[in-house]
């Protein structure tokens, strides 16, 4: 009893100790935080996609000193898949682009290949038949999903 006494005593002292000056004090200090949390972790987020990019030119850099050693000349390659995107609430008309959709490799220059990046829609473009002639809007979309030198 003597201990749950004192107990109390000491919870009773230390919770009229604290003021609402320090609580709100608290409230703006963890506000702060959750901010810069927030900022590093975007930070973090872009470096990370900076060193796949890096690591993606390093490998393209030796597959191609491996290509010119053996005497041959470098192929860049770039897969894009080709896909119908259509503004519509109807789930099976999404399922129908999505089954449409086709891929393809390509060769490319030297140049091209450099500029782009996995992820880059080289095209979004209104496909205004479609539109006139049957009251869908829609695009085509071509998304480069892949490179490579062979």
């Amino acid at each position: 009893m003597k201990r749950l006494f004192i107990l109390l005593s000491v919870i009773v002292c230390f919770s009229s100790c604290y003021k609402d000056e320090d609580f709100r004090e608290l409230q703006r200090n963890c506000r702060e935080l959750s901010a810069t949390k927030f900022n590093l972790q975007r930070d973090i987020d872009a470096l990370k996609g900076r060193k796949g990019a890096l690591n993606r030119e390093i490998e393209d850099m030796r597959a191609e000193k491996g290509i010119l050693r053996n005497g041959r000349e470098p192929q860049y390659i770039i897969k894009i898949k080709i896909k119908q995107g259509t503004f519509t609430l109807d789930p099976f008309e999404h399922i129908k682009n999505e089954a449409n959709a086709t891929e393809m490799e390509i060769p490319v220059s030297r140049g091209f290949y450099n500029t782009v990046s996995i992820g880059t829609d080289l095209t979004d473009s209104f496909k205004a038949g479609s539109f006139w002639i049957d009251g869908d809007l829609s695009w085509l979309h071509l998304t480069i999903i892949d490179k490579r030198i062979k």
